[in-house]
Order: structure tokens, then sequence, then C-alpha cells
């Protein structure tokens, strides 16, 4: 026959046994969700490994005889000040010259309209293509390619 003690013991021990594979069930969902969270938010991988990635390039500034680069997008503001290239103050033909290769145009709702539409219209002229946001912002609008 069992003592009281020992029954105490075995059922300590299973209780025991039973908290540990709890936690490391807990753990393991954890250890799951974070490498879920892991896939989800560095899909591609980690950039650890030495393959050359998916592209065939080689990359890098300056690699060719010349580079033939598109020039940038650039952002046009047109407030109650007047007009900004790249948060510098410019009129609006020198926006254009300096936005050949596309401007995002943020009009705000203190701008004055004779800028706006003489910017507007400046841009379309050159053929800037143009994705404008604000107040003024015209329906038929050219994102570009």
């Amino acid at each position: 026959m069992t003592t009281p003690r020992e029954v105490e013991s075995a059922v300590a021990k299973v209780l025991a046994r039973q908290r540990r594979r709890r936690r490391l069930f807990a753990a393991a969902v954890i250890a799951a969700l974070v490498i879920a969270l892991l896939a989800i938010r560095c899909g591609g991988g980690f950039g650890l490994g030495g393959g050359d990635g998916l592209g065939g390039g080689r990359g890098g500034a300056g690699t060719g005889s010349g580079s033939a680069r598109a020039p940038a997008r650039c952002q046009i503001r047109v407030d109650a000040t007047g007009v900004t290239v790249d948060g510098k103050p410019a009129t609006p033909a020198a926006a254009v010259a300096a936005c050949r290769g596309g401007a995002d145009v943020v009009v705000t709702g203190d701008a004055r309209q004779g800028t706006w539409d003489e910017l507007a219209r400046a841009l379309a002229a050159a053929g800037v293509a143009t994705a404008v946001r604000g107040a003024g912002a015209p329906i038929d609008v050219d994102a570009g390619p």
C-alpha cells in the first residue's frame, strides 16, 4: 500500500510534467508566430547568402561606359507662398526645367489659383508627367509611365 506522502509526490511529478509540457507548447506557438511574421516581413530572405540574387546584372553606379538614367521625379508644392521644388522656392518655369523626369505635385488649400494654373499649363506644355494631390487637382491627371 502506498503512503499519502508517496501519492503526494507522484501527483506533484505529474503536475510538474504537465506544466513543463504547457510551457513547451506555448514556446513553440510563439516561435511559430515569430517565424511566420519574419517570413511575411522579410519574404525574400535576409540577404545573408552568397548568391547573386534574382537579377543577372552586377549593379552599382557607373558600371558601364555611359549611364542612361531617366531624370528623377521631383516634389513640387504649391501653397500661399508660391511654388517650391524639393523644398526650395522656384518659379513655374524653373520647376518645369528641374522636373523633366516627372513631378509629384501637392496643391494646398491656400494656394493662389493663378499660380497653380500657370504651373499646370507649363508642365502640360513641356510634357512633364504629373501626379497631382490636394485642392485644385484636375480630374484628368496623367500620372505618366
